[in-house]
């Protein structure tokens, strides 16, 4: 193992002696196969890959990894060379984009700037399925939303794997300046076996948090343009949707609907971009990881995945969520222009919404309501680099309906002013008009804080980060007012301030162990609201261990003062008209990967919690698993579980169970047969209720949700999707699951570069 070790460690050290950093321009053809035959890729820049990132930043790999890179003017390409002792140990299968990880990757990380602002991720497995991923540095936030226009194919070999990888540079924002440029880069391969290793070009250090700004500048890229400056994809969208009433069993209603769209996407520069939809496809192709949604009084968070929205979405993005696109729901027209012009950065989006959703927020609760008006929103940002270390940013959304609007106005600073010291600032004012009707379509406290016809307020945030090797402190304040409300954004509390201060750090063995990293984490906190009344004061902490099998083990506690619900809900005082309740209680998580086709995760949380629908502490028992099974390179299994129990004096008064499993058959990276299968089953032991809280809900509530999808998708918006979807229920009153909605769907879009 000794010799293995220095011969892999001489061969790297022959191939990290660069002569300069620069990224050869070079005109040959290449044919994409994942073979590295061409004689071209004898000039292209050889760059090794052997610095552990993860899970510390110390040592060099055992396994000898090389990317040879060149650019043509419109493409950067690359070749990955990852050596393995063991090629059948080496995880890989055909996955849908954005679904690779846990297996063998290699990829790269790319500024097209050299600011150290945002990164470009692309990745592929060892059998070239792909993910991409936008990473903004300076929120700390990293997108999957985004897909790009690019292409990988890869082989397992006997000595390991090689992928071939080619991105369109016109699929990524750069300087529109003549010359030589500077763009940061790392190379980067996951190796996943007993500990899972992240291996980098470059020399990652834990103590700075940044790992973007600690990419190295690769200089070259001087005859790039972005060739592909308009694309068309025209798209047929074909559905028949039957209905019917389950409670009185009545005849299926049919609606047959047919729609032709449009999408168009037009590089004006380099650096800036213009998206535009028209007549769109704007529903859900594939249905929504599945959540448990009771005992819960605030409203659940649904990733965005609607292409038009997710293109360059981080244009749009700010310490809090301010832009939701998943609020507009049924839009006829959109524009979004995006762009970066030397250190400033702009975006805005207009759309047009045949509805008008959003949230109504609160301390202790929210609700959400629909207008049947059309409405007009807007959202645009701004940022400007003014130094390396400093950020300012601004942003604006509009929404306004009949009677209805909402205007918000934000500021915001980032300022690293050391490696190792970072403070974020946002303040932000919002105006609210309020419609007649809305507090007839909420609930709770949201119908009397929507019953004034105006609401307006400020809202601002702070958030300062010591980091130092391998781990972290942090203190952060929010201030958000009784009125300010995001009604394009998801920001769910209002009125309320809160405080936190908190830290983490780990521990990594000296020499190669059983274990691989200890970790510890502990934070405290206080919320008021605007008055000065306490809602809640929680301490939680845990401690955390990586092991063999990729295995993760953490144990935790929470502490917490709570107010429960208000017993009068026509007044928003807390004092006099909460209870307050002491919640503890205990968290176990372990996640493992045992062999190469399988993962398993469970997350138990037991302790005594608020029983929101009876106002009193109740014994909960909370577990949520998931297990993944890959039964060859084309078949998956993946099982999701939630459970939830809350017991009072030993008797059942919640016990409900939701199960999303989903089996894929993908024939390839980019083709795929699924069959999605989600039921929901929830039991209330209203017998143990408090007569008051009984009224309007059943013993035994069931829905069962099945899809089966194929899809074909060559990028993007070159996409063939077929699929039908039922969704049956029942209740108290229906003895047995009987299907209300059934749909069968079709749509074809086609991408035209032009």
């Amino acid at each position: 193992m000794q010799q293995a070790r220095l011969t892999a460690m001489l061969g790297l050290l022959s191939l990290s002696v660069l002569a300069d950093e620069t990224i050869p321009h070079l005109n040959q053809p290449i044919e994409l196969d994942g073979w590295f035959d061409e004689a071209i890729w004898q000039h292209a820049k050889t760059i090794a890959i052997y610095h552990i990132t993860e899970p510390s930043d110390q040592g060099e790999a055992e396994v000898q990894t090389s990317v040879r890179v060149f650019e043509n003017g419109e493409y950067l390409y690359l070749a990955f060379d990852a050596k393995d002792p063991n090629p059948q140990q080496i995880r890989a299968a055909y996955r849908k984009r954005d679904n690779i990880w846990g297996d063998d990757i290699v990829g790269v990380k790319i500024d097209t700037y050299g600011n150290h602002r945002l990164a470009y991720q692309f990745f592929a497995n060892a059998l070239g399925s792909q993910a991409d991923v936008i990473e903004n540095a300076v929120t700390g936030d990293e997108s999957s939303g985004w897909d790009g226009h690019w292409q990988a194919v890869g082989h397992i070999t006997e000595q390991g794997y090689q992928v071939e990888v080619a991105i369109p540079l016109h699929i990524m924002n750069f300087p529109n300046i003549q010359g030589p440029k500077q763009w940061a880069m790392e190379f980067v391969r996951f190796w996943p076996r007993n500990q899972e290793q992240r291996i980098s070009s470059v020399d990652i250090s834990h103590a700075n948090e940044c790992w973007v700004c600690q990419m190295p500048l690769y200089t070259g890229f001087a005859d790039i343009r972005s060739t592909q400056s308009l694309v068309l994809a025209p798209a047929l969208v074909s559905s028949i949707e039957d209905s019917r009433d389950r409670s009185t069993n009545s005849a299926w209603q049919r609606q047959r609907q047919q729609q032709l769209g449009l999408d168009l996407k037009w590089s004006i520069s380099e650096d800036v971009t213009l998206n535009a939809t028209l007549n769109p496809d704007f529903s859900q192709v594939e249905a929504d990881s599945a959540q448990l949604a009771v005992n819960e009084s605030f409203n659940l968070f649904f990733d965005e995945k609607r292409p038009f929205f997710t293109e360059n979405a981080d244009y749009f993005t700010s310490p809090w969520d301010l832009v939701h696109t998943r609020n507009l729901l049924a839009p006829s027209l959109g524009v979004k222009v995006t762009g970066r012009v030397a250190e400033h950065t702009f975006g805005l989006f207009v759309a047009d919404d045949d509805s008008t959703s959003f949230i109504v927020p609160g301390n202790l609760s929210s609700a959400s309501a629909t207008l049947a008006e059309k409405s007009k929103n807007l959202a645009a940002r701004y940022a400007h680099n003014l130094t390396k270390q400093l950020t300012l940013g601004a942003m604006t959304t509009y929404r306004q309906a009949d009677d209805y609007a909402n205007r918000l106005g934000a500021l915001d600073l980032n300022y690293r002013f050391t490696e190792q010291d970072t403070l974020t600032l946002l303040v932000a004012h919002s105006e609210t008009d309020n419609p007649a009707q809305l507090s007839s379509l909420l609930w709770d406290e949201a119908v009397v804080r929507a019953s004034q016809p105006t609401q307006s307020d400020h809202a601002w945030y702070l958030h300062y980060e010591h980091s130092f090797q391998n781990g972290n402190v942090f203190i952060e304040h929010e201030n958000i007012g009784e009125d300010f409300r995001a009604d394009l954004g998801f920001m769910p509390q209002a009125d309320w301030k809160r405080s936190v201060v908190g830290g983490g750090h780990s521990l990594y063995p000296q020499q190669p162990s059983w274990w691989s990293a200890l970790h510890f984490y502990l934070d405290w906190d206080i919320t008021h609201n605007q008055a000065n009344e306490l809602l809640e004061r929680e301490w939680e902490g845990s401690i955390g261990l990586d092991s063999l099998w990729d295995s993760a083990i953490e144990l935790g506690f929470f502490r917490r003062e709570r107010a429960g619900p208000r017993t009068n809900h026509n007044l928003l005082t807390i004092t006099g008209n909460a209870w307050r309740f002491d919640e503890k209680g205990l968290t176990f998580f372990i996640e493992a990967s045992p062999l190469s086709s399988t993962y398993l995760s469970v997350y138990v949380e037991k302790g005594d919690e608020l029983d929101l629908y009876n106002n009193r502490l109740s014994d909960l028992l909370y577990m949520e698993s998931e297990a993944k099974v890959a039964f060859n390179r084309n078949l998956q299994l993946q099982v999701r579980n939630e459970y939830t129990r809350l017991k009072d004096q030993g008797n059942d008064v919640l016990d409900a169970n939701l199960t999303d499993l989903r089996l894929t058959y993908q024939f390839s990276s980019h083709s795929a047969l699924r069959l999605t299968m989600i039921l929901d089953d929830t039991h209330l032991g209203l017998a143990h209720f408090n007569p008051a809280a009984r009224e309007g809900l059943y013993r035994r509530e069931q829905g069962l949700s099945s899809q089966l999808l194929y899809s074909y998708e060559v990028n993007p918006q070159t996409v063939f999707f077929l699929g039908y979807s039922e969704y049956a229920s029942q209740n108290d009153k229906m003895l047995s699951l009987r299907a209300d909605r059934r749909t069968a769907f079709m749509k074809m879009s086609y991408a035209w570069f032009i």
